[in-house]
Protein backbone atom coordinates (compact mmCIF):
# COMPACT_ATOMS: atom_id res chain seq x y z
CA UNK A 1 0.00 0.00 0.00
CA UNK A 2 1.63 3.28 -1.23
CA UNK A 3 0.72 6.42 0.05
CA UNK A 4 2.25 10.44 0.02
CA UNK A 5 5.16 11.17 2.87
CA UNK A 6 4.93 14.35 3.52
CA UNK A 7 7.06 14.90 7.14
CA UNK A 8 10.34 15.93 6.18
CA UNK A 9 11.35 14.15 9.70
CA UNK A 10 10.26 10.20 8.23
CA UNK A 11 11.66 10.95 4.83
CA UNK A 12 13.22 14.79 3.64
CA UNK A 13 14.11 13.61 0.28
CA UNK A 14 10.63 11.59 -0.23
CA UNK A 15 8.81 14.62 0.71
CA UNK A 16 10.50 17.46 -0.87
CA UNK A 17 9.74 15.33 -4.11
CA UNK A 18 6.47 14.61 -3.48
CA UNK A 19 5.58 18.25 -2.70
CA UNK A 20 7.10 19.14 -6.04
CA UNK A 21 5.52 16.41 -7.81
CA UNK A 22 1.75 17.27 -6.38
CA UNK A 23 2.44 21.30 -6.91
CA UNK A 24 3.67 21.12 -10.67
CA UNK A 25 0.14 21.21 -12.31
CA UNK A 26 -0.08 24.90 -10.46
CA UNK A 27 2.94 25.93 -11.54
CA UNK A 28 1.89 26.07 -15.47
CA UNK A 29 -0.98 28.49 -14.01
CA UNK A 30 0.65 30.30 -11.85
CA UNK A 31 3.17 31.67 -14.82
CA UNK A 32 -0.49 31.87 -17.19
CA UNK A 33 -2.00 29.68 -19.28
CA UNK A 34 -0.24 28.42 -22.45
CA UNK A 35 -2.98 29.92 -24.90
CA UNK A 36 -1.88 33.60 -23.13
CA UNK A 37 1.44 32.82 -23.29
CA UNK A 38 1.14 31.78 -27.34
CA UNK A 39 -0.50 34.91 -27.58
CA UNK A 40 2.12 37.23 -26.31
CA UNK A 41 4.33 35.05 -28.01
CA UNK A 42 2.91 35.82 -31.40
CA UNK A 43 2.44 39.35 -31.21
CA UNK A 44 5.18 40.62 -29.45
CA UNK A 45 7.43 38.51 -30.79
CA UNK A 46 6.64 37.54 -34.13
CA UNK A 47 5.02 40.66 -34.57
CA UNK A 48 1.46 38.67 -35.74
CA UNK A 49 -1.83 41.00 -35.29
CA UNK A 50 -3.50 40.91 -32.09
CA UNK A 51 -7.00 38.85 -31.47
CA UNK A 52 -10.38 40.85 -32.43
CA UNK A 53 -11.53 42.13 -29.40
CA UNK A 54 -14.88 44.14 -29.61
CA UNK A 55 -14.71 44.98 -25.84
CA UNK A 56 -11.25 46.44 -25.89
CA UNK A 57 -12.20 49.96 -25.80
CA UNK A 58 -14.78 49.68 -22.83
CA UNK A 59 -13.63 49.65 -19.05
CA UNK A 60 -13.89 46.82 -16.75
CA UNK A 61 -16.78 48.18 -14.54
CA UNK A 62 -18.92 48.64 -17.17
CA UNK A 63 -18.54 45.52 -18.63
CA UNK A 64 -21.78 43.52 -19.24
CA UNK A 65 -22.64 41.14 -16.71
CA UNK A 66 -22.82 37.12 -18.12
CA UNK A 67 -26.13 35.37 -17.23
Amino acid sequence: MGGVIRDRDISAEGAAYQEQWLGAAGYRIAGGTDEILRNIVAERVLGLPSDIRVDKDIPFNQMPKGK
